[in-house]
């Protein structure tokens, strides 16, 4: 079945500074990392990798939360902004490390596990 093109950025803010992921799901679909050091690496993705991502897209759910007052006076270690795009949607989350652990549901398991499908692309992470 052929698709869209669909871009998807996911940048990863954290204590030590920040990962940018870039990822291009089209006839030559292929992965851009940039960290901290401003050093871009690039690579193409296989065919595995790319039904990988389609499937976690199409697995996407909107994380729908209470306004959780958080009890602990702790400081997000990172926090994350994921956008998807294609020609006929859009979608952009951003959270941080303590929404989800203040979340008693598991409304944010199908956007973590993209962003986490997204960094095990990174050979050197």
């Amino acid at each position: 079945m052929k698709h869209y093109p669909i871009a998807l950025e996911l940048t990863v803010w954290f204590d030590l500074g920040l990962n940018q992921y870039e990822v291009v799901i089209d006839s030559d679909s292929k992965i851009s990392i940039k960290r901290t050091d401003d050093v871009l690496h690039s690579r193409e993705l296989t065919e595995t990798e790319v039904a990988m991502l389609v499937n976690a897209i199409e697995a996407i759910k909107v994380p729908i939360t209470e306004d959780l007052q958080s009890k602990s006076i702790n400081k997000a270690t990172s926090s994350y902004e994921l956008i998807i795009e294609s020609a006929h949607f859009s979608l952009e989350f951003n959270w941080e490390n303590l929404d989800v652990e203040a979340s008693s549901s598991s409304v944010f398991e199908s956007v973590l596990k993209l962003a986490s499908l997204i960094q095990s692309l990174d050979l050197d992470h």
